[in-house]
C-alpha cells in the first residue's frame, strides 16, 4: 500500500510538502514557454533589482558615497541589456551570446563587490539594510544567469549532435 509520508520511489524521491535535500517537488510549477527574453525570470528580475536601485533614497549621510551609487546603477542597468541581446544573440551567433551572459556574471560580481563597499563604509540604516537584501537577491540572480548559460549550452550541444546525424 502507497504511504505518502514514506519514501515509495524508486530513486529516492519523496513528494510530500517536506524539503528532502535541495529539491521541493511541492513548489514545482510548469513553466511557459520563452518566446523572448522579456520571458526569462532573470531578465525581469534583474530589471526588477535595478529600478529598486534607481529609486533608493539615498540620506544626506550618504552624499560621499554618491559617485559610488552612481556606478552601482550604471552597473545594475546593464546587466537586463546584455540579457537581451544575448537571448537575441543565441540563435545567430552562440560564443558571442555566451561572451555576454558571462559578462553579466561579471557585472553582477562587480555589484556585489560595490554594495558590500558601500555597506562597509557607512553606519547601519535603513539604506544599507535594504543593500544587504540587494545583495541577497543579486547573489541568487548570478546562480540563476550560470545556470541558463549551462541550460542554452545542453540545447547548444544537442542541437550540434542532430544537424551530425541528419
Amino acid at each position: 500500500m502507497w504511504d505518502p509520508k514514506k519514501n515509495n520511489s524508486k530513486h529516492g524521491r519523496t513528494y510530500t510538502s517536506t524539503p528532502r535535500g535541495k529539491l521541493e517537488y511541492s513548489k514545482f510549477r510548469v513553466r511557459t514557454p520563452i518566446r523572448t527574453f522579456r520571458d526569462l525570470d532573470v531578465y525581469k528580475d534583474t530589471t526588477r533589482l535595478a529600478a529598486d536601485i534607481f529609486n533608493l533614497k539615498i540620506p544626506s549621510v550618504f552624499k560621499k558615497l554618491n559617485q559610488e551609487f552612481e556606478l552601482l546603477y550604471g552597473l545594475a542597468k546593464n546587466i537586463p541589456r546584455l540579457i537581451a541581446e544575448s537571448y537575441g544573440n543565441k540563435f545567430d551567433n552562440y560564443d558571442l551570446s555566451q561572451a555576454k551572459l558571462e559578462k553579466v556574471s561579471e557585472i553582477i560580481s562587480d555589484i556585489i563587490a560595490k554594495i558590500d563597499f558601500i555597506i562597509v563604509s557607512c553606519e547601519k540604516t535603513e539604506v544599507t539594510v535594504r543593500l544587504a537584501e540587494f545583495l541577497k537577491k543579486y547573489q541568487l540572480q548570478r546562480r540563476k544567469i550560470l545556470n541558463l548559460k549551462n541550460a542554452w549550452q545542453r540545447v547548444h550541444l544537442n542541437y550540434q549532435k542532430n544537424q551530425v546525424r541528419s
